[in-house]
């Protein structure tokens, strides 16, 4: 009898269990279905999405409290068939759909009167108001972030290979991206404030590297000029621009320059303009807020850093604008080509005794301020996708002092170090133009990386880069005194390419043979030939083993250069006691750059059977082709079995 009444009891509880369960999924649902018709659509609808959500944590409340007495036992409940381990990992699953909701709910109460205030018909909302609503919600902001962090702590203890198909897919496809995605905002909404400027008493000051990618340099381009930008609570106090071309106060004892600049372009010293001759970002700026100080009292509170080509993206959102001095309105499609132009002095034989050839860049710079500060109905949501753009292609560059922006900064590789994946392989290439000119803005790039894994023991790589001059076939190869080529003094692209090429790969690997160039000493600024040689670099970058060599590319012709290499077993990761291997490769790309071809082949053992690739791919036989480009970084997963 005691027995029959316990499992009558069981009954009810459980019917009532299953009956709230279910309410919750169909909430569950309800929140999907709108929150997909809002990315549908032009708006995000708020306002539905927070009353269902305030629908779902009442009845993931219903549940929990139905549930508690019962959840001590759920650990012991593994060995039941199909949903015990969703039920041996229902604590930590509550957890988190607790913690999340509330972090859900909370994050879009505190940014209802920025929602409100960006997305108004006529929003008069300008980067001071901006910065105050933050502020203003950062109590908030802050409430939702300890919540998602104790939803991030749940997330871990839940293992997820013990879970039923349906919840093991909703939580990898929906819940970790979801939560992942709030991480990111919230961070970024608890840094604003200290970015702009408004919360201390002290306003931020950033050093703004201006660079010019027809001049390649390793993270960008040429640093043409530099600017000081001072902000408080949002709002500019000053901006400044000065040139890099004469500045520099020799008393002081500059550090030695890389000696690639000392032997190929005469340059003893490293000055400010030079200071991102290096690969690693991170390094650049250390170096180029180190030199800043030669000259400036103030020390900065980071570094933003951009090329010709943000421009071209921010007009796209801000533009047209009437530029002082400009003879039409400049926008996303001129931009460039007038800033070319710019730099040729008037036509007038009386030159203004205080015209400077790259004045135009703090005209630019003052023309967008202008705009964007009216408040005159801004696309902030526009604005936003294109600094996303430009960060993830790389043609805008930061680092801030505040830790929390650059653990974000870090988390998505827009701190530009070059960063090896943990396990696989790597590669990226830099140029750095050390011929005087602007020939980058004719130039066109290929890399083909060949990967051999037939021998699993001893896997190998090839790399052949392409240079393409299309400057004319008769130009002579002067490298300093081009004043004798006066077609285009002003701005000298068409010319030959003097090219410091580097590759940098994970350690481990070893350079097994290449095919450098030789370099007649009549087309060096010091009138020594260079042998063909690849350099073996240590520049002190964890994790990587760099190699450089110079080429010079004359107009008109191509030249290719091949490095060929063994990999370290790394390369390839097994699976415990099965015949399944997995190939990775993370292909970084160079600032500056826009999207230079990129060839992948991959040849596996004979008989080898595909289980999936996640790149379009051209599969003949046991070899893979893939033609993609370098516009982002390109990260590439092979898993395939062998016989």
């Amino acid at each position: 009898m005691l027995l029959f009444a316990v499992l009558i009891v069981g009954g009810i509880k459980g019917w009532r269990i299953y009956q709230k369960s279910m309410t919750v999924y169909r909430n569950v649902n309800a929140l999907r279905g709108v929150v997909q018709i809002s990315m549908l659509g032009s708006e995000i609808q708020i306002e539905s999405i927070k009353s269902e959500l305030t629908s779902l944590q009442r009845d993931l409340n219903d549940l929990n409290e139905e549930v508690e007495p019962f959840l001590w036992l759920a650990p012991n409940l593994g060995w039941a068939p199909v949903y015990g381990g969703d039920l041996s990992n229902a604590p930590a699953i509550l957890k988190v759909a607790d913690h999340l909701i509330n972090a859900s709910v909370t994050s879009l109460n505190a940014i209802q009167p920025i929602w409100d205030g960006i997305n108004a018909q006529e929003s008069s909302l300008d980067p001071v108001a901006l910065t105050k609503l933050l502020v203003d919600a950062q109590p908030q902001l802050m409430e939702a972030q300890k919540e998602l962090d104790e939803a991030l702590i749940a997330r871990r203890n839940i293992q997820t290979g013990e879970l039923s198909l349906r919840l093991s897919d909703l939580l990898l496809d929906e819940v970790d991206p979801l939560l992942a995605l709030m991480d990111d905002g919230l961070s970024l909404s608890t840094a604003l404030p200290s970015i702009l400027g408004s919360t201390d008493h002290e306003p931020k000051i950033y050093l703004i590297l201006v660079q010019n990618e027809d001049e390649l340099r390793s993270t960008g381009g040429f640093i043409t000029s530099v600017g000081r930008l001072v902000i408080r609570n949002g709002e500019v106090v000053s901006l400044a621009f000065e040139g890099v071309d004469d500045g520099e106060d020799w008393t002081k004892p500059f550090p030695s320059a890389p000696w690639q600049l000392q032997e190929y372009m005469n340059t003893s010293v490293l000055i400010l303009r030079d200071s991102n001759w290096f690969a690693d970002f991170p390094t650049n700026v250390q170096w180029a807020e180190y030199l800043y100080l030669y000259n400036h009292v103030h020390a900065v509170d980071g570094v933003i850093a951009f090329d010709q080509q943000f421009l071209v993206m921010l007009l796209g959102v801000i533009g047209p604008l009437e530029v002082e001095g400009a003879p039409y309105a400049i926008t996303n499609e001129n931009v460039i080509e007038y800033m070319r132009s710019a730099k040729k002095p008037p036509s007038d034989d009386l030159v203004p005794t205080d015209w400077y050839r790259k004045e135009f860049v703090g005209d630019i710079a003052d023309a967008m301020l202008n705009e964007f500060f009216a408040g005159r109905g801004n696309d902030w949501r526009g604005l936003a996708n294109v600094l996303k753009q430009a960060l993830d292609e790389r043609h805008l560059l930061l680092q801030f002092d505040d830790p929390t922006a650059e653990l974000l900064l870090t988390k998505h590789d827009w701190d530009n170090a070059v960063a090896p994946p943990v396990a696989g392989d790597f590669l990226m290439t830099t140029d750095t133009n050390i011929g005087f000119n602007k020939t980058n803005a004719l130039m066109n790039v290929s890399l083909t990386y060949d990967v051999d894994l037939v021998d699993l023991t001893a896997p190998s790589g090839t790399l052949i880069v392409t240079h393409e001059n299309r400057s004319n076939a008769d130009v002579p190869c002067i490298h300093w005194d081009s004043g004798q080529i006066i077609d285009d003094d002003s701005y000298p692209t068409n010319r030959c390419y003097w090219n410091y090429l580097r590759v940098y790969k994970q350690a481990g690997v070893k350079l097994t043979d290449a095919t450098p160039h030789f370099i007649p000493g009549e087309w060096m600024i010091l009138g020594r030939s260079v042998p063909a040689r690849v350099d073996e670099l240590d520049e002190g970058i964890e994790g990587i083993q760099g190699y450089g060599t110079l080429l010079v590319v004359p107009g008109g012709r191509s030249l290719g250069t091949s490095f060929d290499f063994s990999l370290p077993g790394s390369v390839l990761t097994r699976d415990d006691g099965s015949n399944q291997l997995t190939y990775r490769l993370k292909v970084q790309k160079q600032p500056g750059t826009i999207a230079n071809s990129l060839v992948i082949r991959i040849h596996l053992p004979n008989r080898s059977q595909i289980e999936s690739v996640n790149m379009d791919a051209l599969v003949q036989d046991d070899n893979l082709l893939i033609e993609t480009d370098l516009r982002t970084d390109v990260y590439l997963q092979l898993v395939f079995l062998v016989p």
